[in-house]
């Protein structure tokens, strides 16, 4: 069963972006005062915004394995610039609902953040441990 998961590309984000949704479904009923009303604009965008980083990063580290710190960097910096871009956006355009977008778009960017950083370390972990099976 996990091999067939297994071949589709980033099936993990999907998974992560399926809890998330449940999360934010869950809130949106129990306490809607504290859910943004364009909140699923914000999830499909670091939606997409994560599927991009990941992409960029596979496409550059297999070019050149030995620069993936730098590519890593490079698009969570890009990924930082393009999240104030489109929080700019939202603040000026929708100014009666600043403080709900924050919140939300604070908590969704550090989820999926950290959700990026998982999968890294996981991905390093394993590259750590079969470099130290020959000591």
């Amino acid at each position: 069963m996990s091999t067939i998961f297994s071949k589709i590309p980033h099936f993990n984000l999907y998974k992560f972006t399926f809890y998330v949704t449940l999360g934010v479904l869950a809130l949106y009923f129990t306490l809607p005062q504290y859910i943004y009303h364009h909140v699923w604009l914000v999830l499909i965008f670091f939606f997409l915004l994560t599927m991009a980083s990941l992409y960029v990063i596979k496409k550059l580290t297999k070019k050149k394995p030995q620069s993936f710190l730098a590519v890593y960097f490079s698009a969570m910096i890009g990924r930082l610039f393009i999240s104030i871009i489109f929080a700019a956006i939202f603040i000026l355009v929708d100014r009666a609902n600043v403080f709900n977008f924050s919140i939300n778009f604070l908590i969704l960017y550090l989820l999926f953040l950290g959700f990026e950083i998982y999968g890294i370390m996981t991905n390093l972990r394993h590259h750590f441990k079969k470099g130290t099976g020959d000591e």
